[in-house]
């Protein structure tokens, strides 16, 4: 848990000092939050479905032989 809020701080300092990346990643969560709406609902409801999907699969784990 903590490398994680580890490595989200490490990415959000960057972010702050580094003015052209910030606004490369700004524009491009600008460009799919609009390609969300323009298809909207069923972008949302894909969306959804294909978070789930990838929740259920990183649970999964193969049966191991005993």
């Amino acid at each position: 848990m903590i490398r994680a809020l580890a490595l989200i701080g490490f990415g959000g300092g960057f972010l702050m000092i580094s003015p052209p990346f910030r606004m490369t990643v700004l524009h491009g969560i600008d460009s799919a939050v609009n390609t969300l709406n323009a298809y909207s609902p069923l972008s949302y409801i894909v969306l959804g479905i294909v978070l789930l999907g990838g929740a259920a699969a990183s649970v999964y784990s193969p049966p191991r032989p005993h």
